[in-house]
């Protein structure tokens, strides 16, 4: 009766202990995505992709669609990791850093297109333009592929239906043939022209974006050498770094 007694209790105990480890793991775990508190206290709940002693470039979690964004360290009060790690910025950068150039530097404020992007263009500052030339022209890239890969695949879809059609006389071959014949370049070609449409929009907004960089006298390339953190591994590195 007592050994009984003496095993249920055991149980009984080492349930509780159990429970409150695992309440006490799941106090101590790791949060889900990043936290940003800036100077103001807001909080931007967030992904962060890379930390320098400039900048932070992270993913914002409260778009929907995780917007990718940066924000300087002298906007910034601290960072908490998604590790639980904090990162505390506020005495580690000089306030008052300003951009190159400020958005809507270069632009005629009682002028400005109506067209919704030519805006854009004209309110972007230097950086910001780079990134959009950057975005649009490797999805014109993007598209002129596709355009290819499709077209070609229109075309050998055709003359492989010819051949397998011609081949042989049975009917399977001529309904096989003549269906790829057929069916091949339809898919081809309307794919393709999906990819040329892609390329011809997304050229022409990459080809407005670099007017408005050449009326700044400003590069299409950006070179910076910069010393970059890693708050995951804890090392750092100086990046020569040039985008276009």
């Amino acid at each position: 009766m007592q050994l009984h007694t003496f095993i249920k209790s055991g149980l009984l105990f080492g349930i509780v202990l159990a429970f409150a480890a695992f309440n006490q793991s799941s106090a101590q775990a790791p949060a889900k995505n990043d936290v940003i508190i800036k100077r103001d206290s807001s909080r931007i709940q967030a992904l962060i992709t890379q930390m320098s002693y400039e900048k932070i470039n992270y993913r914002d979690l409260g778009t929907a669609d995780s917007t990718k964004s940066y924000i300087y360290l002298d906007k910034v009060a601290r960072v908490i990791l998604k590790t639980g790690k904090i990162i505390n910025v506020r005495d580690s950068v000089l306030a008052g850093h300003v951009p190159p150039d400020s958005v809507g530097q270069y632009a005629d404020m009682a002028n400005l297109p109506t067209d919704k992007f030519e805006r854009s263009v004209v309110m972007a500052n230097s950086d910001q333009l780079r990134d959009k030339y950057r975005y649009h022209h490797d999805r014109s890239l993007d598209g002129k592929t596709g355009a290819i890969v499709f077209t070609s695949f229109a075309a050998a879809s055709l003359v492989s239906g010819i051949i397998i059609a011609g081949s042989g006389t049975s009917p399977d071959n001529k309904t096989i043939g003549n269906s790829l014949a057929i069916a091949g370049p339809a898919v081809g070609v309307g794919l393709g022209l999906i990819g040329f449409r892609n390329y011809k929009f997304h050229s022409k907004k990459a080809g407005k974006v670099k007017n408005e960089l050449v009326r700044r006298n400003q590069s299409l390339s950006n070179l910076t050498i910069s010393p970059n953190l890693d708050p995951f591994n804890k090392s750092g590195l100086l990046t020569l770094r040039m985008s276009f």
